[in-house]
């Protein structure tokens, strides 16, 4: 599994220039959730949507879960004592409660967008992990929780001006057939100041089209209610107990 372990500072300043749009997905996932009180975020990264949410919903009891230790060093400076962390791998996760929402903006999955195609994103390698992890999602929800896995464009090669005169570098690379209905591609995050390379990471990422998409989260125990109001999630329901997946 992706850790981000080598570059988690360098990534943190990433994300607080603007690379995900935290305080909006925030109150797209307010509105969504209405009177929904506990959320599990999947993948909480370096805390910033949760440090949002709890501001845009302050009724609200966040949990985040993580797998690379260096990040939650870092969210657990941010959100205090406002949300719960925990280091836990969302395949073998057992926290012990359950929620009434589930929320990744960003994290473990994520919804693509490619054009007029909408396919799942993920950080897990292989369809065994991916329907396990959803499985343990879905024990961890009310009868009535929802899931939401936010929306992003596909990943492309990019650059950007950060702080302190780092520049950001992303280079994509196709390490499978992109027409396949799982494919993978590789992700290389690079942070440079002038001519130095100050922190870099290659990781892999997996693609499942829409058709395949669908089988794992039904697998998995969810079923489509519809996209948000802003365009920001995709947002599933609990299948009803007892009807085949």
């Amino acid at each position: 599994m992706n850790t981000y372990s080598g570059i988690t500072e360098c990534y943190d300043l990433l994300m607080r220039a603007g690379y995900y749009d935290h305080e909006g997905m925030a109150r797209a996932a307010d509105a969504v959730i209405g009177e929904r009180t506990s959320v599990l975020e999947l993948g909480v990264g370096t805390g910033l949507f949760a440090q949002n949410l709890t501001k845009t919903k302050p009724d609200c009891e966040v949990t985040g879960i993580d797998f690379t230790p260096e990040m939650l060093e870092i969210a657990q400076e941010r959100v205090g004592d406002d949300a719960e962390l925990i280091e836990a791998d969302v395949t073998a996760m057992d926290l012990g409660r359950t929620f009434d929402a589930a929320i990744s903006s960003g994290g473990v999955w994520v919804i693509i967008r490619d054009e007029d195609e909408f396919m799942l994103g993920t950080h897990l390698y292989d369809y065994e992990d991916e329907v396990q992890g959803l499985k343990n999602v879905t024990q961890h929800l009310e009868p009535d929780g929802l899931m939401l896995l936010s929306i992003q464009d596909m990943h492309r090669d990019f650059d950007k001006e950060l702080d302190d005169g780092v520049v950001y570098s992303q280079r994509i690379t196709r390490t499978d057939d992109p027409d396949d209905d799982h494919f993978m591609i590789q992700k290389q995050y690079s942070f440079t100041r002038g001519s130095e390379v100050i922190a870099s990471e290659e990781l892999d990422l997996g693609f499942y089209r829409r058709e395949l998409m669908d089988r794992i989260l039904g697998q998995g125990g969810f079923e489509l209610d519809g996209v948000d109001d802003e365009g920001r999630f995709f947002v599933y329901g609990k299948e009803p107990v007892g009807e085949p997946v």
